[in-house]
């Protein structure tokens, strides 16, 4: 299986930290392809600097499709662009924190998120 997972800022390094920490944790024949979006802002602080990534996000998603990803990953917490990338994409798309509060909604009924 090949995940795609995007870095919706445009910063490298940390794309490159988010692959090594996807890939430690895939399970055998699982392709963990990580890209960088090639225009947005270089961290995504806001409302603001969300709606900027959000078009780099949706091109990096559909090429992502094209080349054979059978689903996606975007990996910001706030959930950039994901109602916009699950309208657009014929695969499933997760966002990191939808899935990080639907576990812990399993495993307990109160909590919170520190950032």
């Amino acid at each position: 299986m090949q995940i795609l997972v995007v870095n919706p800022n445009t910063t490298a390094s940390m794309t490159e930290t988010i692959a090594a920490a996807a890939r430690s944790v895939a399970g055998a024949g699982t392709d963990i392809i990580a890209v960088t979006s090639s225009m947005g802002p270089v961290s995504i602080e806001g409302y603001y600097d969300e709606a900027l990534a959000v078009p780099g996000l949706l091109v990096e998603i559909a090429a992502g499709e094209r080349s054979g990803a059978q689903a996606a990953i975007i990996a910001c917490f706030d959930d950039t662009g994901l109602d916009a990338a699950r309208a657009m994409a014929n695969i499933p798309v997760i966002g990191i924190c939808e899935a990080a509060l639907s576990t812990a909604s399993f495993i307990a009924q109160r909590f919170t998120v520190v950032t």
